[in-house]
C-alpha cells in the first residue's frame, strides 16, 4: 500500500510515530508533494527505520543535522537510522516525491545472521548519515531497484513483499559499496543532545506560556546558547519554533479528529480561537475551517 500524507506525527523527542497495530511487513511506501504539507515543508523529525527518497519534480532543501542540501528532480537519497532531517520546497512548482521508510530487519533478518552482521549492521553503525544518488554519476542501480520496489508496492501482486525486500536489499548493498570511500557516521554533538532535551520539554508544555529562559534551563544552558542552537539546527528562534510547532500540531488535529476548532486552539496553546485563526491563515493561507474541509475533500 502506498501512502499519501499531509503531516508527520512525532512524539516529544521528534521521533516519527508510525501507524499503530501489528506490522507483519514493517515498510511504508510514500508518495506526495512537499507542498501538501503546511508551510510547504516536512518539519524536522527522525525514525529508527531507514529511508530512501526519490525527488520526481521540483527542487527541495533537505536538512540533515545542521547541514542543508539542495535536491533536484531526478536525484535519490539515503537517510540513515536516527538522523534528524526535514524537507522544504525550494520552488513554487510541484515538488513530488516517492520514498520508502523501512525497518532494517526486513533486510538483515535475525540479529546475528550473516545478512545482519556483514551488511546491515555496519551500514547502521558506520555508514553515512546521508547519501546522494545521481544517474549521471553512475548510480543507475539505485534507480532501477527503487522503481522495481515501488512498482511492486503499487501493483501488490501475491508475494510482492519478496520483490520489495530484494530491491531494498540491493539498494542497501549498493549504498554500502558506494560509501566505502566516504567518511563514517559522525557522533551527535553536545548541541544536538541539548536540542532534543529542549524540544522534548517544549512538546510537553505547548499549552502553557513559555519563555526562552525556561527552555534554556531544561538543558542547563544560557538563553544566548539556546538561541544559537535553535538558529543553527532549526533556523528559527525558540519562540518562532514554538509558534510553528503549535500550528503544525493544530493542523494534525484538524486532519485526524473532529474536535471543535476552539478546543484545538486552546489545546495547542493559543490564547484565543481568533488569534489561532489569524496565525493559522498567515502560515497556511487558509483558515482552520477551510483547511479541514480541503483535507476531507481530498480524502473523499
Amino acid at each position: 500500500m502506498i501512502r499519501n500524507r499531509t503531516f508527520v506525527s512525532t512524539d516529544c523527542h521528534r521521533k516519527e510515530l508510525q501507524e499503530q497495530g501489528l506490522q507483519l511487513f514493517n515498510m511504508y511506501a510514500n508518495k506526495g508533494d512537499i507542498h501538501q504539507y503546511i508551510a510547504d515543508c516536512i518539519p524536522s523529525h527522525w525514525h529508527r527505520e531507514l529511508e530512501v527518497f526519490l525527488l520526481l519534480q521540483g527542487s527541495v532543501l533537505i536538512q540533515i543535522g545542521d547541514n542543508i542540501y539542495h535536491a533536484e528532480a531526478g536525484e535519490g537519497y539515503f537517510i540513515n537510522t536516527g538522523v534528524l532531517h526535514s524537507f522544504a520546497a525550494a520552488v513554487p512548482s510541484p515538488c513530488t516525491y516517492h520514498s520508502f521508510v523501512f525497518d532494517s530487519g526486513i533486510i538483515g533478518g535475525t540479529p546475528g545472521s550473516v545478512f545482519d552482521t556483514m551488511y546491515v549492521r555496519p551500514l547502521l553503525d558506520a555508514g553515512p548519515d546521508f547519501l546522494k544518488f545521481q544517474k549521471e554519476a553512475g548510480d543507475e542501480a539505485f534507480f532501477q531497484q527503487f522503481e522495481a520496489a515501488f512498482t511492486a508496492c503499487k501493483e501488490e501482486k501475491y508475494g510482492y513483499e519478496f520483490e520489495v525486500r530484494e530491491a531494498l536489499s540491493k539498494i542497501l548493498l549498493y549504498t554500502k559499496e558506494k560509501h566505502q570511500t566516504m567518511p563514517s557516521r559522525r557522533m551527535p554533538t553536545l548541541q544536538e543532545s541539548r536540542l532534543k532535551q529542549m524540544l522534548e520539554w517544549i512538546d510537553g508544555n505547548l499549552r502553557s506560556v513559555m519563555t526562552v529562559k525556561e527552555i534554556a534551563d531544561t538543558a542547563n544552558i544560557c538563553t544566548r546558547e539556546c538561541q544559537r542552537i535553535f538558529s543553527r539546527y532549526l533556523h528559527y528562534s525558540p519562540m518562532e519554533y514554538i509558534q510553528r510547532r503549535r500550528l503544525f500540531r493544530a493542523a494534525e488535529q484538524l486532519s485526524t479528529t473532529d474536535a471543535p476548532i476552539t478546543e484545538i486552539a486552546f489545546d495547542c496553546g493559543f490564547s484565543s480561537p481568533s488569534y489561532f485563526t489569524k496565525q493559522f491563515r498567515a502560515l497556511v493561507g487558509a483558515t482552520p475551517t477551510e483547511y479541514r474541509a480541503a483535507i476531507q475533500e481530498n480524502r473523499l
